[in-house]
């Protein structure tokens, strides 16, 4: 099947043809992928969301040998199908995707599991906010590391 026909299958007809550097935001949350892509995209930060961790996979394949790459990944620990554990072990086992930074978000972050995230490979973790002021802080930091990926 020809690349076209699988981006038009998969919907991703509107990812393609942003220029990086960029953001890949995962949450089944549309509520959440709002919340961060706003604020992302006010701190002048190009953002791409997905809301299902296998079309954001699927992406990263097609994107892959383009090295149209985000400079950071963020998701969601708790989505259908693949948890964000499962996502970051297939990130890091893939050449072409294994240096991008993830972190990792949740509601309820236990130390065990964010523990966990870190040995696989993941840059942080952190609970979703719940303030404007956590949400500001969380938006800086993801701005500060996606600038540092790529004067890299």
């Amino acid at each position: 099947m020809k690349i076209a026909n699988l981006i038009q299958q998969h919907h991703l007809n509107e990812y393609m043809y942003e220029p990086p550097p960029y953001i890949l935001l995962i949450d089944d949350d549309e509520d959440d992928l709002e919340m961060f892509s706003s604020g992302l995209e006010k701190q002048g930060i190009h953002v791409k969301t997905f809301d299902s961790s296998t079309k954001a996979l699927f992406y990263l394949t097609l994107m892959s040998g383009n090295m149209e790459l985000p400079s950071l990944i963020i998701m969601d620990y708790s989505m259908p199908k693949k948890n964000g554990h499962q996502v970051l072990v297939q990130l890091k086992n893939n050449a072409d995707t294994k240096d991008i930074p993830v972190v990792i978000h949740s509601t309820g972050m236990s130390d065990l599991l964010k523990e966990q995230l870190l040995s696989a490979g993941a840059l942080d973790c952190f609970d979703k906010p719940w303030t404007s002021r956590e949400l500001i802080t969380q938006i800086e930091r993801f701005r500060e590391i996606a600038f540092s990926f790529i004067n890299k």
